[in-house]
């Protein structure tokens, strides 16, 4: 019984040490280094002919075809929004087919909630701002979320949809640091 406690024990040591950081307990909160929130900006326009624009995932586009919404265009791809300490990231410079749409738009991670969720702040739109409705979503790789840029007509009639995704963090997607 012994030799088997020991090779037993043995493993255990030796996955601890091989994967540390992987191994968590079920109340720990998640690290911003194991996951990221990801944005990406849709407009309800009709996509160019050319066929050179960032896809509309099927699951963004079955989403907003409930609301109504049946031209789709992403004009961003999949951008990871900044943590804190991070200098904000820019999601998009509110340019379609290189003329002016309204103000660029930045974005960032403004909370982690202790209960599991997170919040993202997406600003910018024009020069007056707009509300966004929808910006939580829970803080597991997996979650994702259509937020509504606000017309103000309170009936979901959004002039843009931010796609929010997390995922992992992927060191190639990172945004500039202060």
């Amino acid at each position: 019984m012994k030799p088997i406690f020991a090779f037993l024990s043995a493993g255990v040591v030796a996955l601890v040490l091989l994967v540390p950081g992987q191994l968590s307990l079920a109340n720990d909160q998640p690290s911003s280094a194991t996951y990221a929130v990801y944005a990406k900006i849709i407009l309800p326009l009709k996509p160019p002919r050319d066929g050179s624009h960032p896809i509309v995932e099927s699951w963004i586009s079955k989403n907003l075809q409930k609301r109504g919404k049946s031209k789709l265009r992403a004009v961003t791809q999949w951008v990871r929004l900044a943590e804190k300490g991070e200098k904000t990231t820019q999601v998009w410079k509110a340019t379609i087919d290189g003329k002016g749409w309204g103000c660029p738009v930045y974005g960032t991670i403004v909370e982690r909630t202790k209960d599991g969720q997170v919040k993202v702040e997406l600003s910018g739109w024009s020069p007056g701002g707009a509300e966004i409705k929808g910006q939580t979503l829970a803080a597991e790789i997996g979650s994702r979320r259509i937020a509504v840029v606000d017309t103000g007509e309170g009936d979901d009639s959004g002039i843009a949809y931010i796609a929010l995704f997390v995922g992992p963090a992927l060191p190639d997607m990172t945004s500039t640091r202060k």
